[in-house]
């Protein structure tokens, strides 16, 4: 085969790559949400803690600390349930390409999780995460964003708790379903009331989600006072609509940008 026509035989694979030229607009803030795959099962096989397993957390908020100790620079992470939301403020890695960050960021967490499990339950179980982007334009959209997943959180938090609460009275799963069928969160509330358990007193990182980021600690050296960033997670977290949430969001944004220009 001549030189030339295998160059031509090439280029054409190459241009087959399917979303290869897809990219994140330059200088846009974005989030990689990535969300466990078949967590449930996961949950179930190794007899985790219901309704939350602090261990598990732990696991989830290790593998989001792998993300800044490899040399990545997002801005937070934000944990909770089965899903890590990575926002990248002032960094663009790999140019931006979609099809690179979803997949190196899939495969980072999966393995850094992987890793983890074993650390903490000290068995072996291989697990995959699956990854989108999502573009956001300003601050506030990064609020509203980060909002939008703490509501989900707190969704899933309550089904949980009334999930496991009506399993431990014996209903089987069927039964369950029918009775959380159409519940407002105030008649969901009421019903664990009833069965002892406040849904609104239960630890904070289960109703509202896990922050990690950098945070800029002085040390002094010498006779002079230096910046060390430390990362730092946060379980106690506010509720991001709320003045305490907003001003939270918004120091870690200045913090970050701060860092980025050191």
């Amino acid at each position: 085969m001549q030189e030339s026509s295998l160059n031509r035989k090439c280029k054409s694979w190459a241009e087959r790559q399917i979303f290869s030229k897809t990219s994140v607009p330059p200088e846009t803030p974005f989030f990689i949400r990535l969300d466990g795959w078949k967590f449930k099962e996961l949950s179930e096989s190794f007899n985790l803690e219901k309704p939350f397993d602090e261990k598990f957390a732990g696991c989830l908020v290790s593998s989001g600390k792998a993300i800044f100790e490899k040399g990545f620079d997002p801005t937070l992470v934000y944990v909770a349930s089965d899903e890590l939301s990575i926002l990248f403020f002032n960094s663009l890695p790999f140019r931006g390409r979609v099809e690179k960050l979803d997949s190196v960021m899939a495969g980072l967490i999966s393995s850094a999780f992987t890793l983890n499990f074993k650390k903490f339950f000290k068995k072996n179980n291989v697990v995959a995460f699956d990854s989108r982007i999502i573009v956001v334009v300003n601050n506030d959209k990064i609020i509203e964003y980060l909002a939008w997943r703490q509501m989900n959180t707190w969704r899933n938090h309550n089904n949980a708790y009334a999930y496991w609460v009506l399993r431990k009275l014996g209903h089987k799963p069927s039964e369950i379903s029918k009775k959380l069928k159409g519940l407002k969160t105030e008649e969901l509330h009421e019903m664990m009331f009833r069965h002892g358990v406040n849904l609104s007193t239960t630890l904070a990182w289960q109703r509202r989600g896990i922050l990690i980021f950098k945070k800029p600690v002085p040390r002094k050296a010498g006779s002079q006072f230096v910046t060390r960033w430390k990362i730092t997670e946060n379980w106690k977290l506010p509720v991001f609509t709320s003045k305490h949430g907003v001003e939270l969001i918004k120091q870690i944004l200045e913090w970050h940008a701060q860092n980025c220009n050191n």
